[in-house]
């Protein structure tokens, strides 16, 4: 009984949360959402969102709950290396918003946008400090497959995640 309790609430907050397409007027509120997030040293630019926004091959979802924007999550969807695996390079959720499903709801999305273009996985790094960011990407079902040291360029590494995506 406590368990369908449970769902219902977890199903009022994801049906609270939207998710469409990056459009050309999102990128001031993408950045907002950058400078919230992330510290200077370790935030994208704006010329690199600009461009991954832009990418025909990449795909940029906003997260929105009452009409505003709150999250993003950018993927690429043809790996460097392997052109079956797709590549998250970011989700992104503004702080007074998290724990509401919004990270979730992207993370399917881009799950959504890799398989409909083809795509056997996906792939991305996470920081080794980033606790809700591991336990969102595990219960999804991403496995750790790499630690790459000092990924993020001030003494903190990253673990490499991968998911098989089904069809």
């Amino acid at each position: 009984m406590a368990g369908d309790a449970i769902l219902c609430v977890v199903d009022k907050v994801l049906s609270s949360v939207t998710t469409r397409l990056f459009e050309a007027d999102d990128l001031r509120a993408l950045y907002a959402i950058e400078e919230a997030c992330f510290e200077p040293e370790v935030r994208f630019s704006r010329p690199l969102m600009r461009s991954l926004a832009h990418d025909p091959n990449c795909r940029t979802w906003l997260g929105v709950v009452d009409n505003v924007r709150v999250g993003f999550a950018m993927v690429r969807l043809e790996g460097e290396d392997d052109p079956s695996t797709a590549y998250i390079w970011t989700i992104e959720v503004l702080p007074a918003f998290r724990r509401r499903g919004v990270a979730r709801a992207l993370l399917m999305r881009v799950e959504e946008s890799a398989r409909e273009a083809g795509r056997a996985a996906i792939e991305l790094h996470v920081s080794e400090r980033n606790v809700d960011g591991l336990a969102l990407y595990e219960a999804a079902g991403y496995a750790q497959v790499d630690v790459e040291p000092q990924y993020y360029g001030r003494e903190e590494d990253a673990f490499r995640y991968r998911k098989e995506l089904g069809s």
